[in-house]
């Protein structure tokens, strides 16, 4: 694999990105992290690989729990 190098200006414009509060990058953020969650990755490692802090994936994941329990 080749290492990207990425300038100061490309990293702070991705990361504005991927702090988006648009509902439907939020949507596909929560979804992406819920199926690295049942892939069996950790809330640690599901955190560092989205740029996430764990307490945002766990509550997800409480939170999505939570509504499965509900619907079953």
């Amino acid at each position: 694999m080749t290492h990207m190098l990425l300038s100061t200006d490309d990293q702070a414009m991705l990361m504005k990105a991927l702090q988006s509060k648009s509902p439907d990058v939020v949507q596909a953020r929560m979804a992406n992290a819920l199926l690295l969650l049942s892939d069996g990755l950790s809330v640690e490692d599901v955190a560092g690989l989205l740029f996430l802090s764990e307490h945002v994936v766990a509550g997800w994941h409480s939170m999505f729990t939570k509504r499965m329990a509900k619907a079953a």
